[in-house]
Parts: C-alpha cells; structure tokens; sequence
C-alpha cells in the first residue's frame, strides 16, 4: 500500500480546490488500482458527487465495474488485483497521473481534470474539500426467488498478508452442509476467479456486478469473511453477517454502513469461526430479521 507523504496531502488540497471553484469540461477519474470495498465506499461516491459538474466523466478502474459509475464512461485498466496492494494500491500519485494521460492520449482527450487517489487520501480532503454521493444499488422490483442465505466465501490470493483471511475451503463445504441439514435455502456471489462455491450449492457467482447486486438482493442475508461484497450489500440494503481478524476491521465496516444495513458479527478473533458457531449465528440472524419491518429489506417482502 502506498503512504501519501505530506507533499501529496497538500498536492491533494490543492487540486481540490481547482477541481471545486475551475471545473473544466471533461473529468477523468483514475486509475482506481486498490481494494474492491475501498472502491465501493471510499471512492466511488467522490466520483458520482462530480457527475452533474461535467460535461463528461471518464472512470479508469478494474475491468467489469461499470456498472458502479452510472452517467460515466468507463475504461479499464489493466493492473491485475492480485498484484494491486492494500486500500487505494500500490501506486504512487506520479504514476497514476502518468497512467491516466496515457490512458487519456489513446482516446484523445483534452481540457479535463484529472481526479486519482491523491484527491481523496485523508478524511479531511474527503469531508471538506470534495464532496461525496453514496447511492443504493439495485431494485426491489428486480429481484425474485427470495432465499435465506447468500455466502461469499473469498478466495483471493493476493500479495501481502490477507490470504488468510480466506476461509479454508473445507470450512465452507461444512457450513454450506450445516445451512442445506438446517432446510435454509442458499447460493453463492463473488467474483468466478476470486471466490469459491462449494459443490451443491447454487452458483451465483458472477463478473457482472449488476447481476451480483441483483443476486445478493435477493438473499435475506449475506454472509462471510468481512470483503468488498459485503460492503456491495451494505450499498444493496442487504444484511450482512461476517467474521475478520481485529475488532478495527468490524469498526470500519460500521463506519461505512451508510444506509444503516443490520450486521451480524461471528468472530472478531484471528483463528476462523468454526461452520457450527456461523451456522448458529445465521440461524440467530434470520430469526431476528423476521422480527424486523418487513418494507426495508428485500428478503423480507415475502
């Protein structure tokens, strides 16, 4: 993960303060080369917030993510995740500038201002100087076929240290087991390459995000190791039931809900829960969100 020194915190401003009171015509925002969650609630809604102040906004981000960045045009790039780093990537503010010009040269491009990591790289940049726009994802018309659970069982072998928070794949055949003995109806979201489903349980998984959103609309209840799709269903106004290694990592999950979707924690601790304790958990969730209005979340209509 790159560390923005104190000549990048001030670089940041003062952009910011050029893109705010001298907007030009175009807007190019990116590369965005970090972490899936940390694009969903600590980047994109910086972006949206600019849409209405262009004419045009052009977003470089992963391939597949377009439908994130509705009213944009979208270009990918091609950094590959397992190589990207932690938070906002691995890149530093020169060379995402002279990635996004050259990105901006290709399609010919011309009197835009350029929005990267830089403009948003701490709170106080994200609060005073740029504004932000978080939209809720999906459609309550869209989704049918309501079931209990949805899993996202994360399977990312990234550089770094979080390959451990991957919950180990024996792990997930078991709870998949304790939740079908149980008679809760379940399926899987994620990414095909970066996530797994175990054998019998129905394959949601997708690289289109609008179908994931649809798909995780349409369970009563998320659950997994705490990652970006979680954050998705935080934005799809789907609770949420998780585990992850530091109490620090379940306070920035909170400090991102920003439609005040229910979460259910498991396990704090470094070791995985075991299948029984998150299946027990599930259980307890799924009867206390039946207790709950049922207009407010989608797997609660019928």
């Amino acid at each position: 993960m790159y560390l923005f020194t104190l000549k990048d915190k001030i670089a940041g401003a003062i952009k910011n303060i050029q893109l705010r009171l001298f907007p030009k015509q175009i807007l190019v925002a990116g590369p965005y080369v970090g972490e899936f969650g940390h694009e969903l609630m600590d980047w994109q809604p910086w972006v949206l917030a600019q849409v209405g102040r262009y004419q045009e906004v052009h977003v470089i981000t992963y391939p597949g993510r377009d439908y994130l960045y509705q009213g944009c045009q979208v270009h990918y790039h091609d950094v590959s995740l397992e190589n990207a780093g932690y938070k906002h990537g691995n890149l530093s503010p020169a060379q995402l500038e002279r990635m996004a010009r050259n990105i901006c040269d290709k399609l010919g491009l011309q009197n835009y201002d350029l929005m990267t990591a830089v403009n948003i790289c701490t709170s106080y940049h994200q609060r005073y100087l740029l504004p932000a726009r978080y939209e809720q994802l999906g459609d309550l018309t869209e989704t049918t076929g309501i079931k209990d659970i949805a899993f996202h069982f994360r399977m990312v072998n990234k550089d770094g240290p979080d390959i451990s928070r991957n919950y180990p794949l024996e792990l997930c055949d078991r709870l998949a087991e304790i939740c079908t003995s149980n008679n809760l109806t379940c399926f899987c979201v994620g990414h095909p390459q970066y996530s797994y489903c175990p054998a019998g349980v129905e394959d949601r998984r997708s690289d289109d995000l609008k179908a994931s959103v649809q798909a995780i609309r349409s369970a009563r209840l998320l659950a997994g190791e705490l990652s970006g799709p979680m954050h998705l269903a935080q934005l799809s106004a789907t609770p949420i039931l998780i585990w992850a290694p530091g109490q620090w990592r379940l306070d920035n999950c909170e400090r991102w809900n920003v439609f005040h979707v229910p979460t259910y924690v498991v396990s704090n601790a470094v070791e995985p829960p075991t299948p029984e304790l998150v299946g027990e958990k599930i259980i307890e969730a799924l009867t206390e969100l039946r207790q709950r209005p049922a207009i407010v979340y989608v797997g609660l209509q019928k």
